[in-house]
């Protein structure tokens, strides 16, 4: 007999649970690895454990965009983390122009800040702005960026150890804005022990926060990742569109950095031609995507678009001697990886003679075929499309 479920005491002791995640930010690490171990003589390093992560230029494009040599109106950000894992959103950036922070410990708090719940707005950054609340200016260094800040703190300032710890667990989950009775009894031992106002205050705002080995972890990821962005641009992005990008807009990524500026700036204002009809999360993905693209080409480089014969797949090729990126066939709105996979593969197996012997041998439909034609993607191709094959297009 088939037995489908089981009690679960039955086999809790023996039962070994693994919790395993897809994630963005290892996979770009390995990518960029595969790069460095390729060319071991261009890196100082060959393991990712050893990527620097006390470059003082990384740290600069947590403050500006000058390491980048862009100006700020450029790139329309005025720090440099685009792309950056966790520092890269429009919330974290605005983040990092309000606090300035310019050594680890600080990027560990941002971190922290970030992840938690009516920990910055509504809390830290009325304290650090001096704004909307009694109790002035307070200093970044000062303010808890994490969970264990909360212990670490009232221990300095003069609480048992127990009793520190008892507070953090209760701040940390929130409990101060459910459980006000018990609130009021730790407020009232936090004052009699000298604890400031504006402290017990932003205790009491707290609604989660983050763990700082969690925070720490992911800064880590960040400085690594980000170590290539200021030493190694071509790579980097190559990484970034090639794993991190879902949606894109190639006409525009292959257009001067002008064209990309407008276009962010439309999307941002909802300005969409008439003939569009996307969902505000395709907007939105768009948008992200064009936001480092356009950082990109301010930078100096720019977007090669799709070639029949030299894209790959899925991933951005890097032509250094041309500071380009190479769209892969995926960046093709409406052409899936199968389909791209198989147009690397039968180009491997024999070169394609014409359109007519693309479209006999892969899955490209004429849709797809038509926009690659108006792209210019079949490159000399086009100018020998057999008679046919141009009624096809014009279907």
């Amino acid at each position: 007999f088939r037995t489908t479920h089981f009690e679960y005491h039955s086999f809790e002791s023996n039962l070994l649970k693994l919790d395993i995640l897809g994630h963005d930010d290892p996979t770009i690490i390995r990518y960029l690895m595969n790069y460095v171990n390729e060319h071991p003589n261009e890196f100082p390093f060959n393991r990712a454990q050893d990527i620097p992560v006390d470059d003082s230029n990384v740290y600069k494009i947590f403050g500006s965009t000058e390491v980048l040599k862009v100006n700020p109106d450029d790139i329309l950000s005025e720090v440099g983390s685009l792309a950056i894992p966790e520092f890269g959103t429009d919330f974290v950036r605005q983040m990092l122009v309000d606090t300035k922070p310019k050594k680890f410990a600080e990027l560990v708090k941002i971190s922290g800040l970030s992840h938690g719940t009516d920990v910055w707005l509504n809390n830290a950054k009325d304290l650090v702005t001096g704004l909307k609340t009694d109790y002035g200016q307070i200093p970044f260094s000062k303010i808890i960026g994490c969970r264990d800040d909360i212990m670490v703190d009232l221990m300095y300032m003069g609480l048992e150890p127990s009793m520190a710890f008892k507070i953090m667990e209760f701040v940390r989950k929130g409990k101060a804005s459910k459980d006000k009775e018990s609130w009021a009894k730790h407020m009232e031992y936090m004052r009699e022990h000298g604890i400031p106002e504006w402290y017990i205050w932003s205790c009491g705002q707290i609604k989660y926060m983050f763990p700082k080995a969690h925070a720490t972890a992911y800064v880590l990821m960040a400085l690594r990742v980000a170590w290539f962005k200021v030493h190694k641009p071509l790579l980097f992005y190559s990484g970034f569109f090639s794993i991190r990008v879902s949606s894109y807009e190639i006409k525009t990524m292959c257009s001067d950095a002008n064209t990309i500026r407008n276009r962010v700036n439309d999307l941002r204002n909802g300005k969409l031609d008439e003939e569009e009809n996307l969902s505000d999360n395709k907007v939105s993905d768009i948008l992200d995507t064009l936001k480092v693209a356009l950082e990109m080409v301010s930078r100096g480089y720019r977007f090669k678009m799709v070639d029949i014969n030299e894209s790959l797949a899925t991933t951005f090729k890097i032509l250094p001697e041309e500071n380009a990126l190479l769209c892969p066939f995926i960046a093709i709105d409406g052409l899936g990886a199968s389909v791209a996979d198989g147009i690397v593969e039968e180009r491997n197996k024999a070169p394609f003679k014409s359109v007519s012997d693309v479209l006999s041998r892969t899955k490209i439909n004429l849709t797809i075929a038509e926009t690659m034609r108006r792209y210019g993607c079949f490159g000399d191709m086009q100018n020998e499309v057999e008679e046919e094959t141009f009624d096809l297009f014009s279907i």
